[in-house]
Protein backbone atom coordinates (compact mmCIF):
# COMPACT_ATOMS: atom_id res chain seq x y z
CA UNK A 1 0.00 0.00 0.00
CA UNK A 2 1.34 3.39 -1.22
CA UNK A 3 2.46 5.97 1.67
CA UNK A 4 -0.16 8.62 2.23
CA UNK A 5 1.09 11.38 4.38
CA UNK A 6 -2.06 14.52 5.91
CA UNK A 7 0.79 17.79 5.21
CA UNK A 8 -1.47 19.60 8.36
CA UNK A 9 -1.02 17.09 10.77
CA UNK A 10 2.39 16.11 9.65
CA UNK A 11 6.04 17.46 11.27
CA UNK A 12 9.23 16.21 9.82
CA UNK A 13 11.74 15.94 12.36
CA UNK A 14 15.42 16.51 11.91
CA UNK A 15 17.24 15.05 15.08
CA UNK A 16 20.67 15.05 16.50
CA UNK A 17 22.53 16.10 12.80
CA UNK A 18 25.25 18.32 14.78
CA UNK A 19 28.57 18.09 13.20
CA UNK A 20 30.41 16.68 16.73
CA UNK A 21 27.76 13.44 15.55
CA UNK A 22 27.97 13.72 11.70
CA UNK A 23 30.83 15.35 10.51
CA UNK A 24 34.31 14.28 9.88
CA UNK A 25 35.84 15.92 12.03
CA UNK A 26 33.62 16.17 14.77
CA UNK A 27 34.45 14.50 18.10
CA UNK A 28 32.67 11.59 17.67
CA UNK A 29 34.42 11.19 14.48
CA UNK A 30 36.22 7.64 15.63
CA UNK A 31 32.45 6.13 16.69
CA UNK A 32 31.57 5.33 12.93
CA UNK A 33 28.57 8.21 12.78
CA UNK A 34 30.04 9.87 10.60
CA UNK A 35 31.29 6.97 7.81
CA UNK A 36 28.40 5.57 7.60
CA UNK A 37 26.48 8.74 7.14
CA UNK A 38 29.21 9.51 4.76
CA UNK A 39 28.80 6.23 2.73
CA UNK A 40 24.86 6.45 2.53
CA UNK A 41 24.90 9.99 1.40
CA UNK A 42 22.35 10.67 4.37
CA UNK A 43 23.54 14.20 4.45
CA UNK A 44 21.63 14.47 1.06
CA UNK A 45 19.23 12.55 1.27
CA UNK A 46 17.68 14.34 4.06
CA UNK A 47 18.60 17.74 2.39
CA UNK A 48 16.33 17.19 -0.63
CA UNK A 49 13.43 15.43 1.60
CA UNK A 50 13.71 18.49 3.60
CA UNK A 51 13.47 20.92 0.92
CA UNK A 52 10.38 18.60 -0.60
CA UNK A 53 8.79 18.56 3.30
CA UNK A 54 9.08 22.87 3.17
CA UNK A 55 7.24 22.76 -0.60
CA UNK A 56 4.87 20.71 0.49
CA UNK A 57 3.80 22.94 3.77
CA UNK A 58 4.61 20.40 6.02
CA UNK A 59 6.30 21.62 9.36
CA UNK A 60 9.78 20.83 9.79
CA UNK A 61 11.08 20.72 13.42
CA UNK A 62 15.33 20.41 14.53
CA UNK A 63 16.08 18.52 17.83
CA UNK A 64 19.11 19.30 19.09
CA UNK A 65 21.26 17.40 21.53
CA UNK A 66 23.32 19.89 23.70
CA UNK A 67 24.51 20.86 26.90
CA UNK A 68 25.96 23.34 29.24
CA UNK A 69 29.69 23.11 30.27
CA UNK A 70 30.06 20.70 32.79
CA UNK A 71 27.10 18.98 31.81
CA UNK A 72 25.25 20.26 34.86
CA UNK A 73 22.21 18.54 33.04
CA UNK A 74 23.14 15.23 32.32
CA UNK A 75 24.03 12.60 34.76
CA UNK A 76 27.14 10.39 33.67
CA UNK A 77 24.76 7.21 34.30
CA UNK A 78 26.04 5.54 30.81
CA UNK A 79 29.00 4.57 28.91
CA UNK A 80 27.63 7.39 26.04
CA UNK A 81 27.51 10.10 28.31
CA UNK A 82 30.78 9.48 30.09
CA UNK A 83 32.24 9.03 26.25
CA UNK A 84 30.18 12.61 25.45
CA UNK A 85 32.11 14.18 28.77
CA UNK A 86 35.66 12.73 27.78
CA UNK A 87 35.37 13.95 24.24
CA UNK A 88 34.01 17.82 25.74
CA UNK A 89 31.20 17.06 22.87
CA UNK A 90 27.91 18.76 22.28
CA UNK A 91 28.76 21.77 24.45
CA UNK A 92 26.11 24.64 23.53
CA UNK A 93 27.92 27.59 21.99
CA UNK A 94 30.56 25.12 19.60
CA UNK A 95 31.18 24.21 16.32
CA UNK A 96 30.16 20.53 17.59
CA UNK A 97 26.99 21.51 18.82
CA UNK A 98 25.77 23.15 15.62
CA UNK A 99 23.67 21.38 13.19
CA UNK A 100 25.57 20.65 9.72
CA UNK A 101 25.63 22.96 7.25
CA UNK A 102 24.27 20.59 4.88
CA UNK A 103 20.81 20.31 7.01
CA UNK A 104 21.06 23.80 8.50
CA UNK A 105 17.46 25.05 10.08
CA UNK A 106 15.94 28.01 7.38
CA UNK A 107 14.29 30.85 9.23
CA UNK A 108 11.38 30.52 11.45
CA UNK A 109 12.05 26.60 11.84
CA UNK A 110 11.90 25.48 15.61
CA UNK A 111 14.57 23.96 17.22
CA UNK A 112 14.06 22.03 20.33
CA UNK A 113 17.14 21.42 22.58
CA UNK A 114 17.15 17.73 24.39
CA UNK A 115 19.01 16.71 27.33
CA UNK A 116 18.47 12.74 26.66
CA UNK A 117 18.53 9.96 23.86
CA UNK A 118 14.85 10.63 23.25
CA UNK A 119 13.55 13.91 21.47
CA UNK A 120 11.37 14.28 24.43
CA UNK A 121 13.97 14.20 26.84
CA UNK A 122 14.12 17.75 29.01
CA UNK A 123 12.57 19.75 25.73
CA UNK A 124 9.53 21.51 24.59
CA UNK A 125 8.94 19.43 21.99
CA UNK A 126 5.27 18.29 23.06
CA UNK A 127 4.37 21.86 23.16
CA UNK A 128 5.52 22.45 19.63
CA UNK A 129 3.55 19.78 18.43
CA UNK A 130 0.36 20.18 20.14
CA UNK A 131 0.52 24.10 19.17
CA UNK A 132 1.07 22.75 15.55
CA UNK A 133 -1.82 20.33 15.33
CA UNK A 134 0.90 17.40 14.66
CA UNK A 135 -0.76 13.76 14.94
CA UNK A 136 2.01 12.22 12.18
CA UNK A 137 6.02 12.42 12.97
CA UNK A 138 8.41 11.47 10.21
CA UNK A 139 11.72 11.02 11.60
CA UNK A 140 15.06 11.42 10.58
CA UNK A 141 18.60 11.48 12.45
CA UNK A 142 21.44 9.61 13.85
CA UNK A 143 21.69 7.88 15.60
CA UNK A 144 19.00 5.00 14.18
CA UNK A 145 19.26 3.23 17.43
CA UNK A 146 19.56 5.76 19.64
CA UNK A 147 17.62 9.22 18.87
CA UNK A 148 15.55 7.80 15.99
CA UNK A 149 14.20 4.53 17.94
CA UNK A 150 14.18 6.48 21.06
CA UNK A 151 12.14 8.99 20.07
CA UNK A 152 10.03 6.72 17.78
CA UNK A 153 9.06 4.46 21.24
CA UNK A 154 7.72 6.84 23.19
CA UNK A 155 5.64 8.85 20.53
CA UNK A 156 4.16 5.59 19.90
CA UNK A 157 3.35 5.22 23.51
CA UNK A 158 2.05 9.42 23.29
CA UNK A 159 -0.50 8.43 20.85
CA UNK A 160 1.60 10.09 17.48
CA UNK A 161 1.63 8.11 14.17
CA UNK A 162 5.57 7.46 13.39
CA UNK A 163 6.97 7.20 9.97
CA UNK A 164 10.82 6.42 9.78
CA UNK A 165 12.92 7.61 6.91
CA UNK A 166 15.31 4.72 6.89
CA UNK A 167 17.92 6.32 4.59
CA UNK A 168 17.92 9.65 6.29
CA UNK A 169 19.49 7.91 9.48
CA UNK A 170 22.40 6.36 10.19
CA UNK A 171 24.53 4.65 13.06
CA UNK A 172 27.86 3.08 13.93
CA UNK A 173 27.47 0.51 11.40
CA UNK A 174 24.95 -0.41 8.66
CA UNK A 175 24.14 -3.80 10.90
CA UNK A 176 23.16 -1.63 13.98
CA UNK A 177 21.30 0.50 11.62
CA UNK A 178 19.53 -2.54 10.26
CA UNK A 179 19.05 -4.13 13.06
CA UNK A 180 17.55 -1.23 14.89
CA UNK A 181 15.13 -0.90 11.76
CA UNK A 182 14.28 -4.50 11.62
CA UNK A 183 13.25 -6.24 14.81
CA UNK A 184 11.05 -4.06 17.29
CA UNK A 185 10.24 -1.06 15.23
CA UNK A 186 8.27 -2.58 12.48
CA UNK A 187 5.72 -3.36 14.75
CA UNK A 188 5.81 0.09 16.51
CA UNK A 189 6.12 2.53 13.18
CA UNK A 190 6.05 2.57 9.26
CA UNK A 191 9.24 2.07 7.95
CA UNK A 192 9.94 4.00 4.85
CA UNK A 193 12.71 5.87 2.49
CA UNK A 194 13.12 9.33 1.60
CA UNK A 195 11.94 8.51 -2.14
CA UNK A 196 8.58 7.13 -0.92
CA UNK A 197 8.33 10.10 1.25
CA UNK A 198 8.83 12.61 -1.07
CA UNK A 199 6.68 10.84 -3.55
CA UNK A 200 3.61 11.26 -1.21
CA UNK A 201 4.68 14.98 -0.40
CA UNK A 202 3.71 15.62 -4.24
Amino acid sequence: MALTIDRETTALLAMDFENDIVHENGAFKDFGFAQMVKQNDVLGKTARLLDAARGAGVKVIYVSVKFRPGYPERPRNAGMWEGMVAANALVEGTWGSTVHEAVSPKEGEPVVSKKGISAFTGSDLVAVLTTGGITTLLLTGVATNFVVEGTAREAVDRGYNVVIVGDCCASVSQEAHDSSLNTVLPFLTTISNSEEVMAALK
